[in-house]
């Protein structure tokens, strides 16, 4: 067995990247098996022979079947066909009788909570009864006195929409989020019209011990939410030791994620390494009563054993999410090591948990919260053993604790800040000192107490009470002096994204380092060779873009009901004309979900102008994020006003940041950048008093010979009024479908002085307005009209090099 791993020590580490690698390779191929088995058979064969004959190369050909069985088993998640009677065969159509056996805790939100059903069986509305398997998401709105539970059968009627995504390049793939957790469609119900079928002689045991687990769950939430008197600090305390993240507020995460300390309210790697830790401390305090023990030096090791139970019973009870899952095993696996006295070889024991991980769930690897546990505990792990070499006294005083755990901190922070940037577009400058100061508050007394007040609410709500408005004292300051630090000059900056090159730049950066304090020279030449190669790939790349940025270049974004849009002159202007927005931004922030990530994947950290056509929700409610979040030099509005709480938000922003308002409304009124013209189509509130629509902002982009016409949601009487004004030439290559292609605009006169050869449509999904109308549609199509509408085609792409345009959309039907 030794000559069998003796080629590549630790084996463990290259099993582990064996296994990543195979999983990397089937998420990025199409749908491929055919190719696994016999390649797994004759790996197998080749194992067998190399080790009778040569076995320094058995290992090779094994890390080779790890490298095919983690592609067969993320191929298998993500492209493996579904039966016929799966509940995928029933998406978006009319409402269906669904039976299924809830197989999650609930998951609250402002005005919904929410809960994962294995449906069974399906009876449409010719009453015709059919059996059926697969993951749903079940949405319940409203309060009722009785409520589903883990292991409930119920009925339910509803039509099952199908997950989708906003499809815009570089965004977030939620449905294939969610297909790599077998759900496939999402349900919506009153709570009052669900039937729950299940009997109580019907519940099993496992059933009913998880009931009793979120029973107290729930309880204790709602003995938070009572007794912690303040808002805020309920919902950290509630995330804290129930697992519930999602109470969280959105202002809350901001500001939490500015300090770089967000992971603290996160049932992960960190909170139940001190939760093992507390446990341990108490079991190890109890026993060192024991002489016997003590002296054979056995009560460490049976604290740590101990320990795991209450970690476990914890673990199940924060909502046992995959983060959780993964944070346990991990754990799991470094407290074996301790026991079994091999905690020095932690590069092993950390292979050994990823490892367990993967081969439980493949899709793991591609978890935010996968990533940046490994990347932490490996960072901390090489910093620490570097500190020991070379720098950290071995004595064992107080400074040298101090300064270890700020260290720890610090290789944490480093390590994980080329992936935070990637995915959360936010670097916190002021992360080390926070978690210096935050962590032993959160976790070491926010955390044990909230743990105490969980044991004795039930039979001493008194003392739970006290505790409780102890936490929330003790919150309340944090949070004030959090407020304080991220309002400091430089504490936090957004970033664009980091693609993986450089990413895997930065990371053979650190490893350079590293190797070079451990004086590993043989390495040194090819990694840095291989850091080279990336930076000339990226500068090409780089410059590449550059020559192709001559053109001017329009992205009509998918926002769903509402419009969005961004120009880029070949003079380097960004225009960003509307944000989209649903009519409660609380639900939904097209801004921050969709055109902020859009922006910052194109390197975009600042906008010369910013278009708001008129202060509807769907054009208006994504600025906000916008305006807060990016150095927009003016905001373009007409001359309308609402009382509404984004429009004077978006006012507010204005005037804190000192963002230039202009407002056009005359024909004289335009923009030039060269060869670049914005015309502005006056817009006069006298005309259509209380109209938001038809006081739209429509105005003209002329790029030499090319233009295209923005009409904002004019209605027929504007366009009449457009359409008869003599000093305007309409004549455009392209139109922006007014008001989503409704059946109040469009209107032929209108048509005809415009003439485009190409039409978009910005609408949402089957959408509750109809938009667009099959009239309009029917009349694009009599003119030969190009149709691109962003519900089916995505986000639609112009590029104009002044003379001729193409189009092309970003999903091809």
């Amino acid at each position: 067995m030794k000559t069998f791993f003796k080629p590549l020590r630790p084996a463990s580490f290259f099993i582990f990247i064996s296994l990543m690698a195979g999983i990397l390779a089937g998420s990025i191929s199409p749908d491929d098996k055919t190719f696994v088995f016999p390649a797994i058979f004759l790996l197998s064969v080749l194992i067998c022979l190399s080790l009778y004959s040569y076995k320094k190369f058995a290992f090779l050909f094994f890390l080779g079947l790890v490298f095919c069985c983690g592609y067969f088993s993320i191929q298998i998640k993500l492209t493996s066909d579904l039966p016929s009677h799966h509940i995928s065969n029933y998406l978006d159509t009319k409402k269906i009788k669904v039976t299924g056996r809830v197989v999650s805790f609930k998951k609250h939100y402002k005005k919904k909570y929410s809960m994962i059903v294995l449906a069974q069986a399906i009876e449409t509305k010719d009453n015709t009864k059919k059996k059926v398997t697969g993951r749903i998401i079940l949405n319940i709105y409203g309060l009722s006195k009785t409520t589903p539970e883990f292991g409930d059968y119920i009925l339910f009627e509803s039509s099952i929409k199908s997950i989708r995504n906003f499809m815009n390049p570089g965004a977030f793939d939620y449905k294939r989020f969610l297909k790599l957790k077998g759900i496939y469609g999402a349900a919506y119900s009153d709570p009052n019209k669900i039937k729950i079928l299940t009997r109580t002689d019907q519940i099993g045991f496992f059933s009913k011990q998880v009931r009793k687990i979120e029973n107290l769950r729930t309880g204790y939430y709602n003995f938070i939410l009572i007794h912690a008197k303040d808002l805020k600090a309920s919902q950290i305390i509630a995330s804290l030791i129930t697992g519930k993240k999602e109470v969280i507020s959105q202002d809350m995460r901001d500001l939490l994620s500015k300090a770089g300390i967000s992971h603290l309210l996160a049932i992960s790697g960190l909170h139940l390494s001190i939760v093992s830790l507390l446990f341990f401390l108490l079991f190890y305090q109890v026993l060192s009563f024991f002489p016997r023990l003590a002296i054979s030096g056995r009560s460490k090791k049976i604290a740590g054993v101990l320990s795991l139970f209450p970690l476990i019973g914890y673990a199940i009870f924060s909502g046992f999410s995959p983060s959780t899952q993964r944070a346990l095993i991990m754990i799991m696996v470094l407290l074996f090591s301790f026991v079994s006295e091999r905690e020095k070889d932690i590069i092993s024991s950390i292979s050994v948990a990823g490892i367990l991980i993967l081969a439980l769930d493949s899709a793991a690897l591609f978890s935010i919260s996968f990533q940046l546990s490994f990347v932490a505990v490996v960072f901390i792990a090489g910093g620490v053993f570097l500190l020991k070499r070379h720098f950290l006294m071995q004595k064992k005083n107080m400074i040298n604790r101090i300064g270890l755990m700020g260290c720890v901190t610090f290789f944490a922070s480093l390590g994980t800040f080329p992936l935070t940037a990637h995915y959360f577009n936010m670097v916190s400058i002021i992360a080390l000192v926070s978690n210096f100061i935050f962590i032993p508050i959160i976790g070491f007394i926010v955390l044990p107490l909230g743990l105490i007040s969980l044991v004795c609410f039930s039979y001493f709500p008194l003392v739970a009470h006290f505790i409780i408005q102890l936490c929330t004292q003790i919150l309340l300051v944090s949070i004030m002096v959090l407020n304080f630090m991220v309002c400091l000059p430089f504490s936090w900056s957004r970033v664009t994204n980091l693609q993986w090159n450089e990413i895997a730049a930065i990371y053979l950066v650190f490893i350079l380092f590293f190797l070079g304090f451990k004086e590993h020279k043989k390495l040194l030449i090819p990694i840095f060779v291989l850091i080279f190669l990336l930076v000339a790939f990226n500068f090409s790349i780089n410059q590449f873009q550059k020559k192709s940025n001559s053109n001017l270049t329009i992205t009509i974004l998918d926002v769903g009901q509402g419009n969005s849009a961004l120009i880029q002159t070949p003079e380097g202007k960004n225009i960003l004309v509307d944000g989209g927005g649903f009519s409660d931004i609380s639900s939904f922030d097209t801004g921050r979900f969709i055109i902020a990530p859009f922006l910052w994947q194109k390197a975009i950290q600042s906008l010369d102008y910013v278009i708001l056509s008129h202060p509807e929700s769907d054009h208006l409610n994504g600025l906000i994020f916008i305006l807060d979040n990016f150095d927009v030099q003016t905001l373009i509005k007409n001359n309308d006003q609402k009382d509404s709480e984004p429009f004077v938000t978006l006012m507010k922003i204005c005037k804190k940041k000192n963002i230039r308002i202009w407002n056009p409304l005359t024909l004289a009124d335009q923009l030039n950048f060269g060869t670049i013209k914005l015309i502005f189509y006056e817009s006069s509130k006298e005309k259509f008093s209380n109209d938001f629509n038809n006081n739209s902002l429509v105005f003209k982009l002329i790029y030499n010979k090319f233009s295209m016409l923005f009409a904002g949601d004019i209605l027929h009487h504007r366009e009449k009024n457009l359409s008869i004004n003599t000093e305007i030439d309409l004549y455009s290559d392209i139109l922006l479908s007014p008001h989503h292609g409704s059946s109040t605009s469009s209107t032929k006169v209108f048509l005809d002085k415009v003439a485009p050869g190409t039409i978009i449509i910005s609408c949402g999904w089957q959408n509750r307005y109809g938009f667009p109308s099959d009239k309009v549609l029917k009349r694009y199509k009599k003119m030969g009209m190009q149709i691109f509408r962003t519900d089916k085609d995505g986000a639609v792409f112009i590029s104009s090099d002044g003379n001729n345009y193409s189009t092309k959309a970003h999903m091809v039907r």
